[in-house]
């Protein structure tokens, strides 16, 4: 027998995979661990009781699919909106405390097919959002609590519509004009393409003369033959081949993706042309002429490849990035080579596919999932090669990638060096990761509610997600409820509020919540109550939200527990006689390096965080110090455990185990 020391000095790798527990020579096995899940690691490598879910709004029994996006203007004028398929925008401010504002109803959103799939991009107090079966649509910020939307319109200023035009039908399709004038005429084509569907498009038609001029069709007559007017008088009734077709609308489908970028609005690929790219004329976001193609005017491009990729998202980088189903593709810029109709290229960097998850800027790259949703990759460009790499980041922790539906990024925070990728699976869990690229941290780990996470957004640091829970009922049952809830540091449970009070008091009133209001609906089930650094334990809430508790007390959170776990990787060791991989093994002992700590338990062992010398009346105050336990039980594993069944303070710095093998 030989008693044996496993220090871990950080926990940065995270929760790996099974597949990687045969790689005990890898630097990542010793710094992984089995399971972490509701824990966060910090960039010192220990990790610390996630933060709880601070209530924001009810948003009652919606039951409308749900899209969340931030809207940023400045650090002090930020919203978060909640776009919902029954087509309200619901509209909030983190900065206020009643959190809503007025947002908008009757938008084009308005199926659960388009919603959870919008694109949007932002400038200033403007926002477009862009969906391939919606007409593009204009969010403004008219004051600070009201918004408006309009549908997306193309600048007219000078008699027409300036926007993109592209020939769907055979190019050998002739258009003719009854007569040279601008007054209703009948226009014929030399093939059935016309239907009533075309009423209300326009149609770029070039004359002999190379003339452009524009043609709003009026009323349709049959398959070869419409009633148009031009907006100028073409010079001839000649039949011409040198026509196009509107490019955006209810026939052809609407832009796929969107962006600004060097002053432009992008639209990355439409319904029927799903391999564009659109770009609209400098500093005019409306205007997609492309004239005569000066360097400030539109530009339209095709990306040509060996097959038809579709554009998924375009986005503003380090340079304009475009992530198809096929490949990961950039539009090369320079200070010498601006973005200008002739100097513009695509440029195929690599191709493993995107999905229809937006991409999100994250640690210095583009993350974005792959076209199977099976790896989490980042498009980062290097210096080096002068070129984007599409690394994986979600190698090591595989199982905990499932199909994920929605993701946001948080960058450094002013309590936090660490920046954390958040993605929402389709199962309702979480999977985080951190990373800190100039410390090569990178490590996943794994967030669970009572309920189910449907969304993520961030504002301004702050990360905001949409819950959905199952709230009793007081005759019986249970309804669904949705919340907007956000993590917090100075919370401990999840779907959570905070009351006080000016004296001591047992009774407390959760207030019935009906519609958008900040307080929880959580009537008629068993809540957790925390005062101070006290867990009082669990109540059970009337169906009024009334509560009463054995002590009295000024203040309280009030909300439902979530549970951290760490379980370590078996610990194995190299002795003279070989490896201890598959030896029976005991961990004897246990010492946790905990930092500003109150509970803690392992092997089922509640460890006690209170010096011997503490007055045990006072209320308790959460301790940096090292705690040992010791344990009993040979197994083929050796794992250890670490949870807590406490709303309190835990961190854990590292963990030093003495196992006899």
């Amino acid at each position: 027998m030989a008693l044996l020391r496993q220090l871990y000095t950080n926990f940065t790798s995270g929760e790996v995979t099974p597949l990687f527990s045969a790689r005990i020579d890898a630097a990542a096995y010793k710094n992984g661990v089995k399971d972490l899940e509701n824990f966060r690691i910090l960039a010192q490598g220990g990790i610390k009781r996630r933060p709880g879910l601070r209530v924001r709004n009810n948003l009652g029994a919606l039951t409308a699919a749900t899209q969340m996006v931030p809207y940023v203007y400045d650090e002090d004028e930020s919203y978060l909106l909640v776009f919902a398929s029954n087509g309200i925008m619901y509209a909030f401010d983190p900065n206020l405390s009643t959190f809503g504002i007025n947002g908008v109803s009757g938008g084009a959103w308005n199926s659960a097919d388009i919603v959870g799939n919008l694109r949007f991009a932002q400038s200033g107090d403007t926002m477009i959002v862009v969906h391939p079966d919606m007409p593009m649509q204009v969010i403004t910020r008219t004051s600070a609590t009201q918004f408006s939307k309009s549908d997306y319109a193309f600048d007219t200023a000078d008699g027409y519509v300036h926007q993109p035009y592209y020939k769907f039908v055979d190019p050998a399709v002739t258009l003719t004009p009854q007569n040279n004038s601008t007054s209703n005429q009948t226009i014929t084509a030399s093939a059935s393409i016309f239907s009533s569907a075309w009423v209300g498009e326009e149609i770029e038609y070039t004359d002999s003369a190379g003339t452009i001029h524009h043609i709003a069709v009026v009323a349709y007559l049959s398959g070869t033959t419409i009633t148009g007017k031009f907006d100028t008088a073409p010079s001839n009734t000649n039949a011409r081949t040198t026509w196009k077709e509107q490019v955006f609308s209810s026939r052809h489908g609407y832009a796929r993706s969107v962006a600004f970028h060097d002053q432009r609005l992008v639209f990355g690929g439409s319904k029927d042309l799903p391999n564009h790219l659109f770009m609209s004329k400098v500093g005019e976001f409306f205007n997609f002429d492309v004239g005569t193609g000066l360097d400030d005017e539109s530009i339209q491009i095709q990306i040509a490849e060996n097959q038809v990729s579709e554009i998924k998202a375009v986005e503003s980088f380090r340079h304009l990035s475009i992530f198809t189903s096929e490949a990961e593709l950039y539009v090369p810029t320079s200070e010498n080579r601006p973005l200008t109709p002739s100097t513009i290229s695509v440029k195929r960097q690599t191709s493993y596919g995107s999905s229809g998850v937006n991409p999100v800027d994250f640690d210095g790259a583009l993350v974005y999932l792959t076209k199977s949703k099976g790896a989490v990759r980042e498009f980062v460009f290097s210096d080096l090669s002068q070129a984007y790499n599409s690394d994986a980041i979600s190698l090591l922790s595989q199982e905990m990638i499932g199909t994920i539906v929605d993701m946001s990024a948080q960058r450094e925070a002013p309590d936090q060096a660490e920046a954390y990728l958040y993605t929402v699976n389709s199962d309702g869990n979480m999977a985080v990761m951190v990373s800190i690229r100039k410390e090569q941290v990178q490590g996943w780990m794994q967030y669970t509610t009572d309920g189910l996470f449907k969304g993520v957004a961030t504002v301004n640091r702050r990360v905001f997600v949409l819950v959905e829970r199952q709230m009793p009922l007081s005759g019986g049952g249970s309804e669904t409820r949705l919340f907007v809830e956000e993590f917090d540091n100075s919370y401990h449970l999840d779907c959570a509020s905070k009351q006080t009070s000016g004296s001591a008091t047992q009774n407390w009133t959760i207030p019935a919540a009906s519609g958008l209001t900040n307080y929880p609906d959580i009537r008629n089930r068993d809540v957790t109550v925390k005062s101070g650094n006290y867990s009082l334990g669990s109540v059970s809430a009337n169906n009024s939200g009334e509560i009463v508790l054995t002590d009295a007390v000024s203040e309280v959170e009030i909300g439902i527990p979530y549970t951290p776990t760490m379980t370590t990787l078996p610990p194995e060791f190299t002795l003279q006689d070989g490896i201890t991989v598959g030896q029976k093994r005991r961990i004897v002992r246990a010492v946790l390096d905990l930092n500003e700590s109150l509970n803690v338990k392992t092997k089922g062992t509640n460890i006690l965080i209170r010096r011997v010398t503490d007055d045990f009346s006072l209320e308790p105050s959460p301790l940096t110090t090292r705690k040992e336990v010791y344990l009993l039980g040979w197994s083929s594993e050796g794992t250890v455990t670490v949870t807590q069944d406490q709303p309190l303070p835990l961190t854990l710095n590292g963990l030093l185990l003495e196992v006899e093998v």
